[in-house]
């Protein structure tokens, strides 16, 4: 009767303890997941929850993660999942992205990326890192910690008036490309416009560089669209937005995170004619 007591007794207490193992860490994986996440887009709030096939972003280990279908629609990039490979493909904006499940590289225009949290599958849902997202797409991203909110700015598109675009109707012409030095400005259809500034930033605790080129143009709203090249003749694409100004000249400004081993060397610019064929009008060498 005594041995029966004691055996209850220990099972009881080793019951207890595994039960308390088990919320102590159940609890500790809640504690470090932290929800209700406010997202705004240009300044409107994204609206989750709407069913139960969409849930809301959430932090993790001082991430945001957010259901990938949502965020690359917003950026307006089409979406694809590969089930075998566990692996999101986004393009859109002359990018294709690519994120794997668990795994922190990435693939932007083809050239790896290393991601602080992977992408992940959650109750069901894939989620991916808003911000590696947003900025790998050209938006601008801005945390504010008191009301757990991620304001994300889109890159501004805007489309030239026909007459204006550079290779328009009747205006379909091949120039010819002259190599340039950083501040020469080159002239096409109109268009007058120069890159002055190629920068790589730091970017504390992380293992990429921003990338941002600065130039001028005199037609306002205006879209070119670069490739810069390192040595080794790989390349980044990105695209160059004239920003709003109240004087004739217009500051170009295009911005894209990189690799720490990337180091642009030159760069070409194109633009579009009515048909969307893309064409060369600029070599800039750095």
């Amino acid at each position: 009767m005594k041995k029966a007591k004691s055996f209850t007794l220990y099972f009881f207490i080793y019951s207890f303890m595994i039960c308390s193992l088990f919320l102590s860490t159940t609890l500790s994986i809640h504690a470090s997941i932290s929800t209700n996440v406010k997202v705004y887009i240009n300044g409107e709030l994204m609206e989750f929850g709407r069913d139960a096939n969409d849930p809301g972003p959430y932090i993790k280990e001082g991430r945001t993660l957010i259901p990938f279908r949502r965020i690359f629609e917003a950026l307006d990039m089409e979406v694809s999942w590969d089930a075998k490979e566990r692996m999101v493909t986004a393009i859109g904006n002359d990018i294709e992205m690519k994120l794997y499940i668990g795994k922190t590289n990435a693939y932007v225009n083809g050239e790896e990326k290393t991601l602080d949290v992977p992408a992940e599958i959650t109750d069901g849902r894939t989620f991916v890192p808003l911000r590696f997202v947003s900025e790998n797409c050209g938006a601008e991203v801005k945390w504010e910690d008191s009301t757990k909110s991620v304001y994300i700015t889109l890159p501004k598109v805007i489309t030239l008036p026909e007459d204006d675009i550079p290779g328009g109707p009747g205006n379909i012409d091949i120039p010819v490309v002259v190599e340039k030095k950083l501040g020469e400005k080159v002239t096409y259809n109109g268009m007058t416009f120069s890159f002055d500034s190629v920068e790589l930033l730091d970017i504390p605790n992380a293992s990429e560089k921003k990338l941002r080129i600065k130039g001028t143009t005199n037609i306002e709203g205006s879209t070119l669209w670069l490739e810069v090249y390192n040595e080794c003749h790989n390349y980044v694409s990105l695209r160059a937005f004239a920003q709003p100004s109240e004087s004739d000249t217009y500051d170009f400004l295009a911005t894209l995170y990189v690799s720490n081993s990337f180091v642009p060397s030159y760069m070409y610019v194109y633009t579009e004619d009515n048909t969307g064929k893309r064409i060369k009008i600029a070599d800039y060498e750095f």
